[in-house]
Order: structure tokens, then C-alpha cells, then sequence
């Protein structure tokens, strides 16, 4: 995990001294006013066609998260309990109304991610890994958008950049994703490295870090209301927000007991 997650930060680095070209800066006013503390990450849509993509997913959001300085709520136990709580469905988690979703854990905030690509690409000079994800975090308490990014990640397994020390990490994450079938993860902890830390366009930093405040000037309160760079539409941005989720009876509550249907005519009860 600790390979993987250094591949990613050294990754992402290289993809930054390689552009050209800024975006504009997104607008923070949204998230600096909600200002979350916690983020509740749960379960992750899957559009692609590897059954095994959301798990593998999963563990690789919590830990950039919480080193951005936010309490993240602990991956498996929220899976375990909204599976128990028949909460397994992501998509219906997502379309749920998200206030709801969080008085449940008692959360700030909560990410929704979609998986739209998590495939190999072949062709006769060259292989490569998509994937292709959507991130939303909306308000806790009023269900509101505060940031959103979408990030299309290729690693090409086979190219050369002729520099010796980019290629040392290009084999690296190569090595990693040829030893396991269909676990992109190493591409999967670049795509989140870029989405989460850039400078206007990631998350600011959070309470449990001590850049926390200190940040305003890469991720400013600009008022222009530019919350995202998506151009995919969340599920989770479409949400009812009134719709609920399953009620659980609080425990040892009586469950409520369904009337009798009357005999059919002619059967003795």
C-alpha cells in the first residue's frame, strides 16, 4: 500500500511538471462555509464491466482523505453495516436523500464516486490501463453540491519517455499491474492523488492538518460558483432529496405487526 501510494504522489508530480496549461480555479466558497470536518464514503457505482472494480476501488480513497486532514469513517465497517441495514445497493444509496444518509453516521460530509472506466486498452504498438472516475462530496446537513472532479486516468504500459527517472516509476506501476488481474489500484491512487491534491481544483486541507486555513489562496472563495470540471452527471447530483432511506427500528423497538387477512369464504379460521 505504501509503494502504491508513493507511485501515485511521484505520478502525479511528473502529470503536474508536464502541463501546459492551468484550469481556472473552482469556487470554494461552498466548502469553506459547510466546512466538513468528517467525510462518510459509500458505496461506489459501478459502470464498467469488472465486477471486482468497487472493492478494489475502495481501499484506495480512505487513506488520501485522511492525510488531507478529515475523519474518515472507516470503509468496511460502513459497507458491513449498510449491507446489514439492506443498504447494499450503491445506486440507491446515491439517489437517497443525502441529509438522511449522513444523520445516519453522524457525518459533515459524504463522497460519492462513480467508476465510468476500469479496463485494459490494446492495440498492436501498445497496452495501457483506463480508468475513469467520477467524484462528488456534498453537505451533510443541507444536501448541497460542494465539490466535484472528474478524472480520466491512461497509464501507457508500454511507453518510454526517455527519461530514466519517470520510467523508474512507469515500470514500477507497471510491475504492480501486472501482477494482480484487473487490480488497477496504482492508477486508481494517481487518478485520486490528482483529483484531491491540486491546487484549485482539489479539496483544501482539514482540520487534522496543519495546513488547515492556511490554504485559502490555492483554493479560494472566488463567488464564481464553479463547484466542478465534470462533464459526466452524477447520480448522486440528480438525487430526490426526498427520498429516504430504509428506516432501521431502533433496537428493541417492537416491529409493527401486520393485520390478519380475513379467511377466504368457506375456510374455517
Amino acid at each position: 500500500m505504501r509503494n502504491f501510494k508513493t507511485i501515485a504522489i511521484l505520478l502525479f508530480s511528473c502529470a503536474l511538471t508536464a502541463c501546459a496549461a492551468t484550469p481556472n480555479s473552482k469556487d470554494y466558497t461552498s466548502f469553506a462555509t459547510a466546512d466538513p470536518h468528517s467525510i462518510l464514503i459509500v458505496p461506489v457505482i459501478n459502470h464498467s464491466e469488472e465486477a471486482e472494480a468497487p472493492d478494489l476501488f475502495l481501499t484506495t480513497l480512505a487513506i488520501p482523505l485522511a492525510e488531507r486532514g478529515y475523519y474518515v469513517f472507516p470503509t468496511n465497517m460502513v459497507k458491513d453495516m449498510m449491507e446489514k441495514d439492506g443498504l447494499a445497493d450503491a445506486h440507491m444509496v446515491h439517489s437517497a436523500n443525502t441529509t438522511r444518509l449522513a444523520e445516519l453516521f453522524g457525518a459533515d460530509s459524504v463522497i460519492y464516486v462513480e467508476i465510468l472506466q476500469w479496463e485494459s486498452k490494446y492495440n498492436v504498438l501498445a497496452s495501457g490501463v483506463q480508468v475513469h472516475f467520477l467524484y462528488t462530496i456534498k453537505d451533510g446537513r443541507s444536501g448541497s453540491l460542494l465539490w466535484q472532479d472528474e478524472e480520466n486516468f491512461y497509464f501507457n504500459k508500454s511507453s518510454s519517455s526517455g527519461n530514466i527517472f519517470a520510467d523508474l516509476i512507469v515500470n514500477a506501476v507497471t510491475a504492480a499491474v501486472d501482477n494482480a488481474s484487473s487490480d488497477y489500484t496504482p492508477v486508481a491512487h494517481a487518478a485520486n492523488a490528482t483529483a484531491l491534491l491540486r491546487e484549485g481544483q482539489g479539496i483544501p486541507a482539514g482540520p487534522y492538518s496543519a495546513r488547515y486555513k492556511k490554504d485559502s489562496a490555492q483554493f479560494p472563495s472566488s463567488g464564481t460558483g464553479r463547484l466542478t470540471d465534470a462533464t459526466s452527471t452524477a447520480i448522486s447530483y440528480n438525487a430526490d432529496p426526498n427520498a429516504n432511506l430504509r428506516e432501521v427500528p431502533e433496537e428493541g423497538a417492537p416491529e409493527e405487526k401486520s393485520e390478519e387477512a380475513a379467511p377466504a369464504e368457506g375456510v374455517e379460521k
